[in-house]
C-alpha cells in the first residue's frame, strides 16, 4: 500500500483499543478479521479504519474508499468476481477494490458457502504483493492496486457451528490462514459507549448487560450471551430517549419549531419495554429488579435529568 498520512486526529484512536493495529495491518498488506458480537460495531470499524487509512474523514462527500460486501448463503461468484446477469455484465465487489485501490468489507464473511468464499483464496493470497493479478467473471487480468486492502467481519470465525449465530458455515482453513496474525475480538466498549450515547441510557443499558452476564453464569467482557445489550441496541434506545426528551422540554428543530408533546408518542420506557418483550419472562422479571428499571423509570425525566440532557443535547450540537 502507498505510505500516506493517516486520519488520527479522531476520538476512535483513543476508544477503540485496535483500531491502531487494524490500520497498521492494512499498511502493510495484511487481511484484517474482526470477530464479536451482532451489534458491537465491526462493520462501522471497519468504514471508519478505511477512511483513517486514506488520510480522508468521513462525510467528505468523496467516492467512498470501501466496497460492501453483505455476505450470506445466496452471496455468488457474480457478487465477488462478477458476471452475466439479465441486464449484462456486473463487475464484482473484490474486482472493483482491487482495481480502484479500495478496502474490501466483507461483512458476516462466515455467512458465505463455503465453495463461494474459496473465490477469495487468490485474491486475499496476494494482498501484500505489488501488481498482482487476478481474473474478473470475463476471465481478464486485473493488476492490483497499491491501496487494495480487505477487512473481514463476523460474529465467530468460521471454525465450526454457534448456538447464537446458527447462519454461520465453517470455512475452509485455506480462507482462515489468510487472516493469520490479524483476527481481532470486537467486544462491548463501556468507555466507546459512554462517550457516544447519552448518560441515563447508558447507565440502564450497562446495568442491563452486567445483569445479564450475571444471570447467565458469564464474564463481564463476554459477548456470547443469549440476550445482547450492544452499542446498536443503546443507540436505537437513544433515539427514543432524545425525542422524548425534546418533546417533554419543548425544544426546537432546526426550522425553529417547538417540538410538542403527542399522545402515545415513543418514549424510553416503550424502547425498554420492546426490549425485555423478547426475553424469557423469568428472566426479565429478575434483571428488572436487579437494575432496579421501576426506580429508573420514575427519574429519567426528573428535573435534574431534563437539565443534564439540555447541556448534553447542545454540547452535541457545538
Amino acid at each position: 500500500m502507498k505510505r500516506r498520512t493517516y486520519t488520527l486526529d479522531i476520538p476512535e484512536i483513543d476508544q477503540i483499543p485496535n483500531f491502531m493495529k487494524v490500520l497498521d495491518d492494512l499498511s502493510s498488506g495484511n487481511n484484517v478479521f474482526l470477530v464479536g458480537s451482532a451489534g458491537t460495531g465491526k462493520t462501522t470499524l471497519g468504514e471508519k479504519v478505511a477512511y483513517a487509512l486514506f488520510g480522508r474523514t468521513e462525510n467528505d462527500k468523496k467516492a467512498l474508499p470501501f466496497v460492501v460486501v453483505n455476505c450470506n448463503q445466496w452471496t455468488s461468484p457474480i457478487d465477488i468476481k462478477g458476471g452475466q446477469t439479465i441486464t449484462g455484465y456486473k463487475e464484482g465487489a473484490l474486482i472493483e477494490a482491487w482495481r480502484d485501490g479500495k478496502i474490501l468489507i466483507l461483512d458476516e464473511m462466515p455467512k458465505l458457502d463455503a465453495n463461494t468464499a474459496g473465490l477469495l483464496n487468490d485474491a486475499l493470497a496476494k494482498s501484500s504483493k505489488p501488481e498482482a493479478i487476478i481474473f474478473n467473471g470475463l476471465n481478464d487480468p486485473i493488476v492490483k492496486h497499491p491501496d487494495f486492502g480487505c477487512i473481514a467481519t463476523g460474529n465467530v470465525i468460521g471454525k465450526g457451528a454457534s448456538g447464537n449465530y446458527v447462519g454461520n458455515n465453517k470455512q475452509d482453513a485455506s480462507l482462515l490462514d489468510r487472516f493469520s496474525g490479524c483476527i481481532y475480538r470486537v467486544g462491548f466498549n463501556e468507555l466507546l459507549e459512554r462517550q457516544l450515547v447519552y448518560a441515563p441510557v447508558a447507565d440502564i443499558c450497562i446495568k442491563i448487560r452486567k445483569a445479564i452476564l450475571a444471570y447467565e453464569g458469564k464474564e463481564i467482557g463476554d459477548d456470547d450471551t443469549e440476550d445482547i445489550m450492544t452499542l446498536r441496541t443503546m443507540l436505537n434506545m437513544e433515539r427514543a430517549y432524545e425525542l422524548e426528551m425534546k418533546r417533554v422540554t419543548g425544544m426546537k428543530d432546526e426550522y425553529g419549531n417547538p417540538y410538542r408533546k403527542v399522545r402515545n408518542g415513543k418514549t424510553l420506557k416503550d424502547a425498554l419495554e420492546s426490549y425485555f418483550m423478547v426475553m424469557n419472562v423469568d428472566k426479565a422479571k429478575k434483571i428488572k429488579l436487579e437494575v432496579n428499571l421501576e426506580g429508573f423509570l420514575n427519574s429519567y425525566k426528573g428535573v435534574v435529568m431534563i437539565n443534564e440532557f439540555k447541556t448534553e443535547y447542545k454540547k452535541r450540537l457545538g
